[in-house]
């Protein structure tokens, strides 16, 4: 059994069906993708993973422990932590205080919170902006902000929906490197992206869902070449190339 489990699990609102039946299984120390077309239901996914919805059916579970439905603080306390698509600092506040939110779910010492919270800081290249307004961030450096907040709650599974967007070339290189770092110590991480190069470049396995409903899993080069996933979601282009 993997670390993550998602078993049959259905999101329903009224009769829209943005999540059905969808199946996969994350091993502990992978990056996973979960790509598809925009509204094909990723993101609801991902909240039901993160608790910020229930799931109308199925189940999802952590480590061998069945975690459906749980609110959100208590799956991040399980060290399961999660970016948004939209990142959400808290504006008027500096960007130690923003990792510090993060910090502080796991104690309530102030000087152990700031060092963890810096310890997340310098790994995303923000220390000498610690005393910088949120609001005054580069959009780069506001989705940097984003994922240090997230692993100053020192997670073990890190939940990252298009952490991406938006960013230069270079930035995205930048990002790609540092997704890694976060998996060689130890984090798993489940990624949401539609950059494909990206995703295609620094995943173990990907599933991609359309309409909700999971179409294809398998390796990058497996997903690739799946002409349903093509035909779906990628171009006939890029499965010329």
């Amino acid at each position: 059994m993997g670390l993550l489990n998602v078993q049959n699990v259905s999101k329903h609102f009224g009769g829209l069906k943005a999540v059905d039946q969808v199946d996969l299984s994350i091993e502990k120390g992978q990056i996973y993708g979960l790509i598809g077309p925009n509204g094909a239901g990723k993101s609801t996914l991902f909240n039901c993973v993160a608790g910020s919805y229930a799931p109308t059916s199925g189940r999802i579970l952590y480590n061998g422990e069945d975690i459906t439905g749980w609110k959100p603080w208590n799956i991040c306390r399980k060290k399961i932590s999660r970016t948004f698509q939209i990142v959400k600092p808290f504006q008027t506040k500096t960007v130690l205080a923003n990792a510090l939110v993060g910090a502080f779910l796991r104690t309530a010492n102030v000087s152990e919170a700031e060092d963890m919270a810096m310890a997340a800081l310098k790994k995303f290249h923000l220390a000498d902006k610690r005393n910088v307004l949120a609001k005054n961030l580069t959009i780069a450096d506001r989705k940097r902000l984003e994922v240090a907040r997230a692993m100053a709650t020192a997670p073990d599974m890190l939940l990252l929906d298009e952490c991406m967007a938006g960013l230069r070339h270079s930035e995205v290189d930048e990002t790609l490197d540092v997704i890694r770092e976060i998996r060689d110590s130890g984090v798993t991480i489940f990624m949401i992206e539609h950059i494909m190069r990206a995703i295609m470049t620094v995943s173990d396995r990907i599933t991609v869902i359309q309409f909700g409903r999971k179409i294809m899993d398998g390796t990058p080069q497996e997903v690739a070449n799946d002409e349903r996933v093509v035909k779906a979601y990628l171009g006939e282009s890029y499965g010329a190339a």
